[in-house]
C-alpha cells in the first residue's frame, strides 16, 4: 500500500456521517410508532386503574377471609395430652 501524501492527509477520506433528519409532523411519528402520546398516556392510566382493582379486590377478599374465620364458631382441636397431668393443664 502507497504512503499518504505529504501533509497527513490520506488519499480516501471517510465518508462524512449521515446529517440529522428533519423531525417530521407529528402525525407521521404517531404512523410509524403505532401510537400518539395521548394513546401511550391513556394506556399508563388504564394500567394504574387495574392495578388499583386488583389491590382492591385482593384486600375484599382478605377481609372476607379473615370474617369467615373469626365468625367461625367451631371450637378449636384440643391439645394431646402427653400423659403426664401438671397443675396448668389440670381439666
Amino acid at each position: 500500500m502507497p504512503d499518504p501524501p505529504e501533509g497527513g492527509a490520506p488519499a480516501n477520506p471517510p465518508a462524512p456521517a449521515n446529517p440529522p433528519t428533519p423531525a417530521g409532523p407529528p402525525a407521521a411519528a404517531a404512523v410509524v410508532n403505532g401510537k400518539t402520546e395521548r394513546e401511550l398516556q391513556l394506556e399508563k392510566d388504564l394500567e394504574t386503574e387495574r392495578g388499583a382493582r386488583k389491590k382492591a379486590e385482593t384486600d375484599a377478599s382478605y377481609l372476607a377471609d379473615e370474617n369467615k374465620r373469626l365468625k367461625d364458631t367451631t371450637t378449636p382441636a384440643k391439645k394431646k395430652s402427653s400423659g403426664w397431668v401438671f397443675p396448668d393443664e389440670e381439666e
